[in-house]
């Protein structure tokens, strides 16, 4: 989900100050922010999948990285039940989304925007 936000905020031109952050297209910029940048999104995203690794891997149950808020704090089993079933079935369409999405930029030459 995330990611279909992050191509449209890329594509609409909001970005952070400095010329290598202004390139709307959503292949061509990691090429434009240069190593050390894609770097540290890289060890960001191992370090997140490194501490959450046991949760995926071992006693706990997928996706639940214990991130509620307590969001589920007064609901019963069955309503947690179906909100977590719910929680599946968009991420399973936000990745239909984003492979749409790609396919348009990419194959297509159309972006989202514009």
């Amino acid at each position: 989900m995330l990611a279909v936000v992050g191509m449209v905020v890329q594509q609409s031109g909001i970005h952070f100050p400095g010329e290598q952050f202004t390139n709307t297209d959503i292949f061509g910029a990691p090429a434009s922010v240069g190593f050390a940048a894609n770097l540290q999104i890289f060890l960001a995203m191992a370090a997140i999948e490194l501490t959450t690794f046991n949760q995926h891997y071992g006693d706990g149950e997928p996706g639940d990285l214990g991130l509620d808020g307590g969001f589920f704090k007064n609901k019963t089993p069955d309503q947690i039940k179906k909100l977590k079933e719910s929680e599946i079935v968009h991420s399973r369409l936000a990745m239909i989304a984003f492979i749409g999405a790609t396919h348009q930029t990419f194959l297509l030459g159309k972006p989202l925007l514009g």
